[in-house]
């Protein structure tokens, strides 16, 4: 089954082929000609923005459409940067502006158990019939005090799952594809996929 996942971000389209596994054809929508399509995430919620993003998606293609949204929320700063943690140094910021800006925010909170937190996944699935689906999956840990490893994306330099003492850039792809946020909405969309 092809499937248009509503990004350009090819490590994200990676990370879902990857979980997936090869029964369905990831496509990302500059694949299927939408590249230009641009869509403002102006949700309050990760599963409004992975709707917006599908829908726009889906009204012109009418194909099974996948988007998501992905955000982390810190306890000790109430939650932030939730739906904004791509764009949590700026707007057109990079992977380590925000990392970065992460970590000078954390600076003065030297007990590891208050920089608690957690990723969560929201998923939107639209089928070609226009029925809409929504699942979503969570990670906890909390975030280290300085940047470490070289794999993954994002804040992967930074965040410690829950139960390991490395962070999720030293792990694995295969590693943290069986732990993470997305592995786990991913997981929930596959065994959804199958009632469906």
């Amino acid at each position: 089954m092809k499937i248009i996942v509503s990004s350009s971000n090819k490590d994200k389209l990676a990370e879902i082929q990857a979980i997936l596994g090869n029964e369905y054809e990831l496509v990302t929508k500059a694949d299927a000609g939408y590249d230009d399509i641009e869509v403002e995430e102006n949700g309050d919620t990760l599963e409004a923005n992975a709707l917006l993003k599908a829908r726009a998606i889906h009204e012109l293609s009418k194909a099974n459409v996948l988007a998501d949204d992905t955000g982390l929320f810190v306890e000790y700063l109430d939650g932030k940067p939730g739906v904004y943690a791509a764009r949590y140094a700026g707007e057109g910021c990079s992977y380590q502006d925000n990392v970065d800006k992460m970590l000078e925010e954390l600076k003065q909170v030297d007990d590891i158990t208050r920089r608690k937190a957690y990723f969560e996944t929201a998923i939107c699935y639209i089928t070609e019939d226009g029925k809409e689906h929504f699942t979503k999956g969570r990670m906890y840990g909390h975030i280290g005090f300085e940047q470490k490893g070289t794999h993954g994306f994002g804040y992967d330099p930074i965040f410690i799952p829950e139960g390991f003492n490395v962070c999720l850039a030293e792990m694995t792809d295969d590693e943290k594809n069986k732990i993470s946020h997305r592995a786990n909405a991913i997981a929930n969309f596959k065994e959804m996929l199958r009632n469906l």
